[in-house]
């Protein structure tokens, strides 16, 4: 490709793949010296390959538009980044970064960075004065990083989950045309007032995050941007006048309740039942039984798509539908890192044909299905095919040179001969990473589900996704209580006074307005090739408990 790229004078360079991989592990982890001999390159794209080692002369390709070296192992970024002045979208995720150059800030063209999924802890966004769309989920930030804030306003959406934030600076209201904050999953316990004065805001997610105020976390779980920011304006914290800053270190426990500021907005206290019983959530695994499905795993799928994981939930109502899909949309974000190292599936068991599942690959011409939303069938060539059309579209549409979601979605199945499905006895019901079959769909009506987790990347990508999946499931319909007054949520109330309980001098786990249980059976996966058993989940171990949300996990004796 290199050489056809020199000789042909090109401005794009894609490198993905098997073979690519290869080269760049026999060259000790580093790309072809020749690469940076393309001076004409405006985009440049290594993907899901062993490169470790970016050279220096990465400076020479002083065109650079589009720098797209997302899921590889690059540790480190050499400073010769600075000279890519012309530089205008920069995707670093998947990586294992642990920090930045000095002379990341001299990239003043900047406008798309996505650093998700590193292992940052802090970065210096300050110079970055085009930056508009800036990712850093994934990573082990402990504070919201500082933007270039001027006389022109540039950043419009901020991406902050799953990192270690534990509150929302008063900074981010410079941002006036900021429209999208996410900062799900961190340590955020209480929203400022402040936040509505970023008037731009139509999108804010805070699912994940133990906030204190039982309304307004009711809010955030039901995925209402509007009413949150409209509660936060009215109710949000404020800081109790001549209240020092917090400090970073956490204050003792003692000290935490002593200095317990007071909620601006009253709560409901819990009563005095719920103050001495604990509700239980547990995930019970069941085994195997006659009427259960089993799944036969194929060589060709092995090649492909070589990861897999199913199972089955049991008298699951899904009572909340728009609430089911949202949950499933979020993981595939976040923890599937937008479907780039893993695929959820959903599918109502009642509406699956046979207990002989088959997870095979094919030819796309060869595969057809009832895609999501459809009523006729068509080839998954077509299918894939309609998806370039429209990321094309979208590309056009936006008249510049981005790398959009589209794009990076699509080509997760670029130049694949076969692609992997999951069929019951009469149909397939299942493309990873594009789509479901609208027959096996879930509805409200919907009580035993097939889940399906699969991967192109890595098994445990599959075990920590499904784990994932089953603890949000199992969250879906409760709610945490709010902590009694001065931290006394662990103790037992008698007239009026509070008595610590031996449990309570330990990590108290969050506590809930109702016990629930997941039944979760167990799917056998069986190797075509070896025709023999190759797995069983979940066995002993795949799913795990979490002390701090309380969630328990026992394996059923019958």
């Amino acid at each position: 490709e290199v050489e056809t790229a020199k000789e042909e004078n090109r401005r794009e360079l894609k490198l993905t793949g098997a073979s690519v991989a290869k080269r760049i592990t026999d060259n000790a982890g580093c790309l072809d010296e020749a690469i940076y001999g393309l001076a004409s390159l405006n985009l440049l794209d290594v993907n899901d390959t062993p490169l470790q080692v970016i050279s220096p002369r990465l400076g020479a390709l002083t065109h650079l538009q589009s720098l797209l070296l997302f899921r590889n192992k690059i540790a480190e970024i050499p400073a010769a980044i600075g000279t890519l002045g012309e530089l205008k979208v920069l995707d670093l995720s998947g990586n294992q970064l642990t920090g930045l150059p000095a002379e990341f800030g001299q990239l003043r063209s900047l406008t798309t960075l996505n650093l998700s999924f590193n292992q940052l802890k802090t970065v210096e966004l300050t110079q970055l004065a085009h930056l508009s769309v800036c990712n850093l989920s994934g990573n082990q930030l402990e504070e919201v990083p500082e933007f270039y804030v001027g006389e022109v306003h540039h950043l419009t959406e901020v991406i902050l989950e799953k990192n270690l934030i534990t509150e929302l600076p008063e900074a981010l209201t410079r941002h006036q045309i900021l429209k999208t904050l996410n900062v799900a999953d961190n340590r955020i316990e209480q929203v400022p007032k402040y936040v509505s004065k970023c008037v731009k805001l139509k999108e804010i997610n805070l699912k994940g995050n133990p906030l204190k105020d039982k309304r307004l976390l009711k809010l955030v779980d039901q995925c209402r941007s509007k009413q949150v920011l409209d509660y936060v304006e009215k109710n949000g914290y404020q800081a109790p006048k001549g209240a020092k800053a917090p400090k970073k270190d956490p204050p003792s426990e003692a000290s935490q309740e002593a200095n317990e500021p007071a909620a601006t907005a009253p709560e409901e206290e819990p009563t005095p039942e719920q103050a001495v019983e604990e509700a239980q959530l547990k995930i019970v695994i069941r085994k195997v039984t006659p009427n259960t499905p089993k799944v036969s795993f194929t060589a060709e799928a092995r090649t492909i798509r070589p990861h897999a994981l199913f199972c089955i939930v049991r008298n699951f109502p899904v009572a909340d539908l728009k609430k089911f899909l949202q949950l499933q949309n979020s993981l595939h974000d976040v923890e599937c890192a937008r479907r780039e190292v893993a695929t959820i599936a959903t599918h109502d068991l009642a509406k699956v044909k046979g207990t002989g599942l088959r997870y095979h690959a094919a030819p796309p011409e060869e595969i057809s299905l009832t895609t999501l939303g459809n009523a006729t069938k068509v080839t998954a060539a077509k299918y894939y095919a309609d998806l370039r059309q429209h990321a094309e579209q979208v590309r056009k549409d936006k008249k510049r040179n981005t790398y959009s979601g589209v794009h990076k979605f699509i080509a997760l199945l670029e130049n694949q001969a076969l692609f992997a499905y999951l069929s019951d006895e009469e149909k397939v019901i299942s493309l990873p990473p594009l789509t479901n079959c609208d027959e096996t769909k879930i509805t409200d009506a919907t009580r035993d589900l097939l889940l399906e987790v699969t991967s192109d990347v890595d098994h445990r990508h599959c075990v920590r996704v499904m784990n994932a999946l089953l603890h949000r499931m199992l969250l879906m319909d409760v709610e945490p209580i709010t902590p009694a007054p001065n931290g006394q949520n662990a103790s037992t109330v008698v007239a009026g006074k509070s008595k610590k309980s031996k449990s309570s001098l330990k990590a108290k786990a969050a506590r809930y307005n109702r016990s629930m249980t997941l039944e979760v059976e167990q799917v056998e996966l069986y190797d075509t090739v070896a025709g023999r058993l190759h797995s069983v989940f979940p066995g002993k171990g795949d799913v795990v408990g979490d002390e701090e949300k309380g969630i328990v996990v026992e394996m059923a004796s019958s």
